[in-house]
């Protein structure tokens, strides 16, 4: 595929995303949080064709911002900044994971800029969103040898050693948990993981005030717009946490895809592609021309 780069101007520096695709506007939010875009370069490529969908890289990671509060509200201005700088009024917010649940953030702040949400394998609105089930499922998952691996690394963890190269270590020998079959280990091979700034509040952090606060809980009975759930029916991340998140938004629909992890569009190609080529054809949205390089042959 083809695509265009993006710069946009953000708090703290630029934000640097891909643009790529015609049809409805549509901006595509990784998960993590604190992870490469990278993870979710197939969903992007599922959806080629049905979407004009820009993908941007979230601040502190590079090629993005390193500086700069990394907290919901400013999660959400960066993805508002984007929109001003592509000159979209409105448009579509595919998330996964934790991006689904920062679609949900951004989709309550600013009703007035979303088209309507995708989430897929939601971090849930409801405290804790579905997390220490997730984490319990992953661990229960592993195989003797990765758990004594797994069991080496969060020794180091708690005695102090905060590398990042650590914890990316703990995900990847997590990583085989998140996919429907355990052992069919999933891209990318390896992660990216940003270094959290002193003195300044995680994302996590900050997701955590907002469910204290209920955030989510309180706006989202207010929404008006369409709203697809998708969940993976063997994803460690617990059903409930879709489910309880879609009964608090009139009108929400849940697709359960079967025999699809936490990367349903990995492991059920064209099936994943159908579920949202039929809701975005049952809310058309205005289509916005490719302006993307075409690709280079090899």
């Amino acid at each position: 595929m083809g695509f265009e780069e993006l710069t946009v101007p953000v708090e703290g520096g630029e934000i640097f995303a891909t643009r790529r695709g015609a049809g409805p506007a549509a901006v595509f939010l990784h998960g993590g949080p604190g992870v490469g875009a990278e993870t979710i370069i197939g969903l992007v490529e599922e959806l080629d064709g049905l979407v004009n969908g820009a993908l941007p890289q979230q601040r502190g990671l590079y090629p993005s911002t390193l500086e700069g509060p990394r907290d919901v509200e400013t999660h959400v201005a960066d993805a508002i900044a984007l929109l001003d700088t592509l000159g979209w009024d409105r448009a579509w917010l595919i998330g996964h994971s934790w991006g689904g649940h920062l679609a949900m953030h951004i989709a309550v702040a600013h009703p007035e800029r979303v088209t309507g949400l995708i989430v897929i394998e939601t971090l849930g609105a409801l405290p804790d969103g579905g997390s220490n089930e997730l984490v319990s499922n992953l661990v229960a998952r592993l195989t003797p040898e990765e758990r004594t691996s797994l069991d080496e690394l969060v020794e180091r963890q708690t005695a102090g050693d905060d590398d990042p190269a650590l914890m990316a270590k703990i995900l990847m020998t997590l990583w085989p948990s998140y996919s429907y079959i355990h052992g069919n280990v999933l891209p990318p091979n390896s992660l990216r993981l940003e270094i959290p700034l002193d003195g300044e509040p995680t994302t996590m952090d900050s997701v955590a005030m907002h469910f204290s606060a209920g955030t989510l809980e309180r706006a989202l009975p207010a929404l008006d717009m369409p709203v697809l759930l998708i969940h993976g029916e063997g994803d460690a991340m617990p059903v409930t946490s879709t489910m309880d998140t879609a009964a608090l938004i009139p009108g929400a629909r849940v697709e359960i895809v079967p025999e699809a992890g936490h990367f349903p569009w990995l492991e059920r190609r064209g099936y994943f592609r159908t579920i949202v080529e039929s809701f975005l054809a049952e809310h058309p949205a205005p289509v916005i021309p490719d302006t993307s390089v075409p690709a280079t042959p090899d």
